[in-house]
């Protein structure tokens, strides 16, 4: 396993984890509307109940392709390795690609969606003025919290391919 590999991976990883936040965002933006920060969220309308199952159904299309695509090249690259992976080098890779997927979410979509959105032209009605459209400490600090929160995902994902 090499860092190259990592990188490659998660690049590779980034393609659907794109394609499915910006697809559902650009089309029903209100499905985020709990992954917005608390201002835009207090001015906003509450979900309908059609809105609260999309999202349910969005929650894990998004899930499988933030966790699951890197599971699956994690996965892959086991049955590449002669011997299979250790836990310290399926966790060092899984984790690595996640990583790689996070900091894409952060540096090349959430930033730059605060850059270019315009608050008094947004994207959820009833949020004009809002300034959280602007608050790139929001998505740092989701950034740091799913760094750490991520670990009762990988870890688990880790062992078990580990020892598969």
């Amino acid at each position: 396993m090499s860092f190259s590999r990592v990188v490659a991976d998660g690049l590779v990883a980034c393609v659907p984890f794109s394609v499915v936040v910006w697809a559902s965002f650009l089309t029903m933006p209100r499905l985020w509307l709990h992954s917005l920060p608390p201002d835009i969220q207090a001015m906003a309308a509450p979900k309908t109940p059609m809105e609260r199952r999309l999202t349910a159904v969005m929650g894990v299309v998004v899930l499988l392709s933030f966790f699951g695509v890197p599971i699956a090249l994690t996965w892959r690259l086991q049955g590449e390795t002669s011997g299979g992976l250790s836990f310290a080098s399926a966790f060092t890779h899984l984790y690595g690609v996640w990583m790689v997927v996070n900091l894409w979410d952060l540096v090349l979509i959430d930033w730059p969606y605060a850059y270019f959105v315009n608050p008094n032209l947004p994207p959820i009605p009833g949020t004009a003025g809002a300034v959280g459209y602007k608050d790139y400490g929001f998505h740092l600090r989701g950034f740091l919290k799913a760094s750490l929160f991520s670990l009762a995902i990988i870890l688990p994902a880790a062992l078990l391919i580990s020892l598969w």
